[in-house]
């Protein structure tokens, strides 16, 4: 698993975590069962805080996205809860959709693109 963090980001780095994890099992790269790396080596690998990366997998735990086992680690659960997992996603929707409009996205380019998405067009 590969998380990316912005560190310029106004989207706190715990979300960012929980974005990226949350992408990564809609794209497929995660599967239910899949084995997350350990609190450590996440946090050293992204030179963060451990209780910042406990906080992330704790939070998709608590929306039933994750399940730890003691002694084994943290791994994605066989069926996310789908209500959790439909709120994590649009709270990754509506973090994504602020951003861009920081940047300067107009409210059209937004609709367009939500529009785009309900209809299949590119």
């Amino acid at each position: 698993m590969r998380v990316f963090i912005d560190y310029r980001s106004r989207t706190p780095i715990y979300e960012q975590i929980k974005e990226q994890i949350i992408k990564l099992i809609n794209c497929g790269e995660l599967k239910s069962g899949d084995q997350l790396q350990s609190l450590r080596q996440l946090s050293s690998e992204l030179s963060i805080n451990i209780n910042t990366v406990k906080r992330a997998l704790s939070e998709l735990e608590d929306q039933g996205i994750l399940y730890s086992v003691a002694g084994k680690g943290v791994f994605i659960a066989d069926k996310p809860n789908s209500d959790a997992f439909l709120t994590s996603s649009l709270e990754t929707v509506e973090t994504a959709i602020t951003n861009a409009k920081v940047l300067g996205a107009q409210k059209s380019d937004i609709l367009k693109l939500i529009e785009n998405i309900y209809t299949g067009d590119d």
